[in-house]
């Protein structure tokens, strides 16, 4: 199963069926969100010169922006490094699963058949993968929703609209999901046709 996961999404070697389209989006959006390490340093410079030369607030202006309010202050730059952190590692779970670059159990797994690498696999996605998801991304969407009800933003001059950023939760938990559902179906395929090239799912 590693093997078929090993170049970009445009190669991946999953067939052309719709769960391989799925997985293929999947792992594209995950690499996508992975440039967003770059921003993140930047602001991590900017946080550090800012801090050095004691700058607190950076510019003001009349009416409330996005995220922002009424204005941009160091506070402000610290909160986007972390809410940019984690869109990033919403976005990109999904997509190491699929990629099998996630942390495993390896002197354990080094041993294992393939076949038996994909029973391991199949079960872990149906006992554990697939409900947790599932369960995280009801209760993230209702934890987003509050987060929009009760306005919620910063008291120490960050940023606002906190509801933005957790509303990543479901998202990232649901391409987790449907990751674990796609991988199932193709780990089933595997473990039950005589042919374990490619299928269309």
């Amino acid at each position: 199963m590693e093997q078929d996961f090993e170049s970009g999404p445009s190669d991946l070697k999953l067939g052309v069926g719709p769960v391989h389209t799925v997985l293929k989006g999947i792992v594209w959006v995950g690499r996508a969100a992975a440039w967003l390490l770059l921003p993140i340093l930047a602001l991590v410079l900017v946080s550090v010169v800012l801090s050095a030369a004691k700058v607190g607030t950076i510019i003001r202006w009349e009416n409330d922006i996005f995220l922002f309010g009424s204005r941009l202050t160091l506070s402000s730059i610290g909160d986007l490094q972390w809410h940019l952190f984690g869109i990033m590692l919403m976005l990109t779970m999904a997509g190491a699963i699929i990629t099998d670059k996630h942390v495993r159990v390896d002197f354990l797994r080094q041993h294992m058949s393939e076949r038996t690498k994909t029973i391991v696999d199949v079960t872990g996605h149906i006992v554990l993968l697939i409900p947790l998801c599932a369960i995280v991304t009801y209760h993230g969407y209702d934890f987003a929703v509050r987060s929009f009800a009760m306005n919620e933003g910063s008291n120490y001059d960050g940023m606002y609209d906190r509801f933005f950023l957790k509303s990543f939760i479901p998202i990232g938990f649901g391409l987790m999901f449907l990751a674990g559902i796609g991988l199932t179906i193709h780990g089933l395929r595997r473990l039950f046709s005589k042919d374990t090239g490619q299928a269309d799912d």
